[in-house]
């Protein structure tokens, strides 16, 4: 568990994306969306990151997370809001995933730190910053199968997450 204590964001922005992704995937299970803000100065990135699944009830991953640049996150958060992680079924439109996946990523300013639990299945495949192919992943919750990212920087940690349905 955790002692890095998260405050909450007062970014009427944050709100207003929650509203947008439950209507967005009102056909499908829904993702988990939280971002917070990080203590002066801020932690480890990967802690954070931890310090934020512990507060969702997600496991951790702490030196197992993956980090990916930005360019990849905006494309697993795009695959993530559009589709359904088991199936390839369209759940969102291309367009609409692809802005509110933009919507996500223009909280965190150049320099931000983008981890993820490793690759599920989709069109692309999964580079991490190091330009290595990532294969498989580790679950942080209980779902058969679960993906997402989370971003540290600008003083906040966010994380937008899919589970599966059992």
């Amino acid at each position: 568990m955790s002692e890095l204590k998260l405050p909450p964001d007062p970014d009427p922005r944050l709100a207003a994306l929650d509203d947008d992704l439950r209507r967005a995937r009102a056909e499908s299970y829904p993702l988990s969306f939280a971002v917070r803000r990080l203590p002066d100065p801020p932690p480890d990135s990967r802690a954070a990151a931890d310090a934020l699944c512990a507060e969702l009830e997600f496991r951790g991953l702490g030196a197992a997370w993956v980090e990916i640049p930005r360019r990849i996150a905006a494309k697993m958060l795009a695959q993530l809001i559009g589709s359904d992680l088991a199936y390839p079924d369209e759940v969102v439109p291309p367009e609409r995933a692809e802005a509110l996946a933009g919507r996500f990523l223009e909280l965190f300013p150049p320099g931000t730190h983008y981890f993820t639990n490793g690759a599920l299945s989709g069109e692309f495949a999964v580079y991490d910053s190091a330009g290595d192919e990532v294969l498989g992943w580790r679950s942080i919750s209980d779902a058969p199968l679960d993906n997402g990212v989370v971003a540290v920087g600008g003083g906040r940690v966010g994380l937008l997450w899919a589970e599966d349905a059992p």
